[in-house]
């Protein structure tokens, strides 16, 4: 089991970070986490991207439970990658920071005739 410590960081990265793949996306989150998973095992990073993935699909219809489900998840991951890499626990503020929303351009074209 991990120590208390370890898991409330872990707990507070996997909630920031189910909320900015449901926010920002998959595609954007996809590169935070796989910097953030380097050191990991190939297998490792093969699970935390296709975690991205099934997070990604599950917030398709959000609802309390599925996010608490996808955190939960999100942790454990998370929780596990620190036993093994603690020197990452001071990267966790890049992974748990929530992507900037994509901008929005809109342009209005208006006409008139007579």
């Amino acid at each position: 089991m991990y120590d208390a410590e370890l898991m409330a960081v872990a707990t507070g990265a996997a909630g920031t970070l189910v909320a900015a793949i449901a926010t920002s996306g998959a595609e954007r989150m996809r590169l935070k986490v796989a910097h953030f998973f380097r050191r990991a095992t190939q297998d490792q990073q093969r699970a935390a991207a296709q975690a991205v993935d099934d997070t990604a699909a599950r917030l398709t219809s959000p609802s309390p439970e599925t996010q608490a489900l996808a955190a939960t998840a999100w942790a454990q991951l998370i929780a596990q990658y620190f036993a093994e890499h603690r020197d990452a626990t001071s990267e966790v503020d890049e992974l748990a920071v929530p992507a900037a929303p994509a901008s929005k351009v809109w342009n209005q074209h208006n006409t008139a005739s007579r």
